[in-house]
């Protein structure tokens, strides 16, 4: 998002050059700079990251019920040359908490099931749901006690397709485990489908404060408009269902 518009801004100063209204053109190149700085040294992901991430900055108290289900939602995944697939590096922070929770409930005597959901939405060559579950197994999780979905590929189907399993499942407690950023449309969209969740939170970014431009900022910029924009697309999407049309997944990978 962020690499178009700055394209854009040129494109148009260049433009401006060629039709010789040169003060648009200074305008257009101003602007860009003043994008690229006002993001790149902080400002502009602070304002975006804060609020929005704030409801999921303190990790809930662990009140478990009898029987509880943990939802973990997938990330990306990395295809190592000569290897199986992997979690990518927003992944394994992901399933350490998702383990961290599992091992918290079993060590206070209540029955918990692990819900990896997550299709081939990045094309790593087998769901996302089977990577994270074998990265989980590595780190003991019972086969026993993980259910795979591997049929969604955004964030609303991670929310519908949840619905089957976790009706199995039986719990009376849905735990669903994703990074700060994401967690916010994530809720939205499992509470549109009636699945009440504890949301826990497994990374939480933070900007960079800088006398010059970050890439790191002009990412999180990028991934928090992308989250601002989703979250549009999925109050459509739930309107839609509630005035009795039934919305249509996105067409690309939401997260």
């Amino acid at each position: 998002m962020i690499l178009s518009l700055l394209i854009a801004l040129l494109a148009c100063a260049w433009l401006a050059g060629r039709a010789g209204w040169h003060r648009l053109r200074l305008a257009g190149v101003v602007s860009a700079v003043a994008v690229v700085f006002a993001i790149g040294c902080g400002p502009v992901p602070y304002l975006l990251l804060g609020g929005w991430q704030a409801p999921y900055a303190q990790r809930p108290a662990l009140d478990w019920a009898p029987s509880n289900a943990i939802v973990l939602l997938t990330a990306n995944a990395n295809n190592p040359p000569g290897d199986e697939p992997e979690p990518g590096p927003g992944g394994y922070v992901r399933v350490a908490e998702t383990m961290s929770l599992y091992n918290a409930c079993r060590a206070a005597g209540m029955h918990c099931t692990v819900l990896v959901s997550g299709g081939d939405a990045y094309a790593a060559g087998e769901p996302l749901a089977r990577v994270y579950g074998k990265a989980l197994a590595r780190l003991g999780l019972p086969a026993d006690d993980m259910v795979l979905e591997s049929r969604s590929r955004t964030t609303w189907q991670n929310a519908e397709f949840a619905r089957a399993p976790l009706a199995r499942i039986g719990a009376r407690r849905v735990w669903l485990v994703s990074s700060a950023l994401h967690l916010r449309r994530a809720e939205f969209a499992f509470r549109h489908f009636g699945i009440a969740v504890t949301p826990v939170r497994a990374d939480y970014a933070r900007n960079a404060w800088s006398l010059l431009p970050q890439a790191g900022n002009l990412s999180l910029t990028d991934h928090a408009l992308h989250e601002y924009a989703g979250m549009a697309l999925y109050r459509w999407y739930a309107w839609r269902h509630r005035a009795g049309a039934p919305p249509e997944a996105p067409a690309s990978p939401a997260g």
